[in-house]
């Protein structure tokens, strides 16, 4: 039958989007519906993502979800610089995501060697009836800058003795059932010597060290492995898939479980991302907060453009580490608190390839001093700990469980707390409590006195979480052109923030002009009379 299909854009900040090492999201969130429709023959999806992300070693991949929190990866049938095409048979929210390019290889019982697209010193040789039947495998190679251990040693004393490293090998099944080996598999990577040019005089040790799937727990397995050492490469032996890196550090360690540590700072050092956050305000409306947060080498410059912007605030906050997709709590402190009339989340999650950004109405709880009219306080931020990640092979579906302890291991202080960041100072006007209007004698339509700006700034937010995707629609009817349309849909990541950006610029614009009354007419011509009939409905002073 005919079908209407609905499209749009979702913020980051509403559904959980669990990223693994060396993942990073790199479009929109879309939400194609309605949800529940099947369709007789499968639908082409083409998702358009930031191709800079890319490079000879990345893909990108759609994920699909039906619940917000588990993703399962698509199959992709075609793929072009900036776009990618996926085949669906319903629809569901749909996001692109970069990640280290990932080869599958056919291993029958004759054996074989598999050598990496991206990495050709990395191989991995199956000898004759290793496997009892045909086999996919799949190898993921992550590679490893220099400048990473030079970064690490400088940070990290008990890093010292690391000279360098080899890039980091993942190899799994790609079927859900797990596969033993009847005989040791050879896997060959680079000399880390080789590999990071690595000059060094004294006596080195040569350590093969492994992680299972859902853990952060790296172990020395040098004893256990055969290890071979060429002038090129390293060779050793496995009975099993998991992930693997060869080190190279001097004697100074004796202890293995020294080693441990190492390749885990290894990994943080590669997904952590320095960041500043930004507090802005609106000049015309402190009411109206803006919390941002850009990466460090960007920071100064987006806070110089919002202040262009009509925004105002103090200097970003001191660098920070974030992970890609970590969410981050933001907790008022002080005579301030969230508008009671804004249903805006208090966190944001983090991106390193997108906007991220949160809006939010505050406002200066009530004092006893009768003669303030401002409320004083501050901004807190808090990194909440990362979710551990399981996939079903195969799938590669997503199942979320909390992160627990610095190992993701078991621990009798409980779950690891939420690890504060910084904060920022913010000041905000009181915000007087509505009242009805008063209607003036003898004339229906007029009123007393105008809404404060605190009070539109409520109606602004209620009308923004209605109209959304039409707010181009209401542009237009409240005199707004092409370029300016074009401008505000720009500068903002989705629809209901595009919304509330217009509505600001309509009412800047106007001045006392910008009445509630010619918002409500506004909206009935642009066919939006279910929000006129919501917002009398919700705020009775108005009508």
């Amino acid at each position: 039958m005919e079908t209407e299909i609905t499209c749009q854009v979702t913020s980051p900040n509403d559904v959980t989007l669990p990223l693994k090492d060396g993942e990073m999201l790199v479009s929109d969130i879309i939400e194609l519906g309605p949800h529940g429709t099947t369709f007789h023959q499968p639908v082409t999806v083409q998702m358009q993502y930031i191709s800079e992300s890319l490079g000879g070693t990345r893909e990108a991949a759609v994920w699909v979800t039906e619940d917000r929190s588990q993703w399962t990866e698509l199959e992709t049938t075609k793929q072009t610089e900036g776009a990618v095409t996926v085949s669906v048979d319903h629809f569901s929210l749909f996001a692109v995501v970069s990640q280290p390019k990932q080869d599958q290889f056919p291993v029958s019982t004759e054996g074989c060697t598999l050598t990496s697209s991206t990495q050709p010193a990395v191989q991995l040789s199956f000898p004759k009836q290793s496997v009892d039947k045909p086999t996919e495998v799949k190898i993921q190679v992550q590679e490893v800058p220099k400048r990473a251990v030079e970064d690490m040693k400088t940070k990290d004393q008990s890093s010292r003795g690391l000279l360098g490293t080899s890039p980091i090998v993942n190899v799994e099944s790609a079927s859900d059932s797990e596969v033993q080996f009847h005989k040791p598999v050879t896997v060959r990577v680079p000399h880390p010597q080789r590999y990071m040019d690595v000059q060094h005089e004294g006596p080195t040790k040569l350590r093969v060290m492994s992680c299972e799937e859902g853990t952060e727990d790296w172990v020395d397995e040098t004893d256990n492995v055969n290890i071979r050492a060429m002038k090129e490469f390293v060779e050793f032996e496995v009975s099993h898939f998991t992930r693997w890196i060869v080190i190279v550090v001097t004697d100074i360690y004796d202890d293995p479980k020294e080693l441990g540590p190492i390749p885990l700072r290894l990994c943080r050092w590669l997904q952590h991302r320095a960041v500043q956050f930004m507090l802005l305000q609106r000049e015309d409306n402190e009411n109206e907060v803006v919390i941002e947060c850009a990466l460090a080498k960007y920071a100064e410059k987006t806070f110089r453009s919002r202040k262009h912007e009509g925004y105002t605030g103090p200097l970003p906050s001191g660098s920070v580490n974030l992970f890609e997709g970590q969410k981050v709590e933001i907790i008022l402190q002080g005579n301030v608190s969230l508008d009671p009339g804004s249903r805006m989340k208090q966190h944001m999650t983090f991106h390193s390839k997108r906007v991220n950004r949160v809006h939010m109405q505050v406002i200066a709880m009530e004092s006893n001093d009768e003669k303030s009219s401002n409320g004083k306080g501050s901004v807190w931020f808090y990194a909440v700990p990362r979710v551990e990640i399981v996939r079903k092979k195969g799938s590669r579906a997503h199942k979320l469980k909390k992160s627990v302890g610095k190992s993701q291991q078991s621990s009798p202080e409980g779950p690891q707390s939420p690890e504060f960041l910084c904060q920022l100072p913010i000041q905000v006007k009181y915000k007087m409590p509505q009242q009805p209007v008063e209607r003036a004698e003898g004339d229906a339509g007029a009123t007393s006195e105008e809404p404060s700006t605190s009070t539109v700034g409520v109606y602004f937010h209620f009308i923004k979480e209605i109209v959304a995707t039409d707010w181009k629609d209401l542009a237009g009817f409240l005199g707004f052109e092409g370029p300016d349309i074009s401008n505000i849909e720009g500068r903002n990541r989705d629809d209901k923030s595009r919304c509330n950006d217009m509505l600001w610029e309509w009412r800047k614009k106007n001045g006392n002009s910008a009445t509630i009354q010619v918002l409500m007419e506004a909206l009935s011509e642009a066919k939006l009379q279910n929000v006129v009939d919501a917002l009398r409905g919700k705020y009775p002073e108005i009508n």
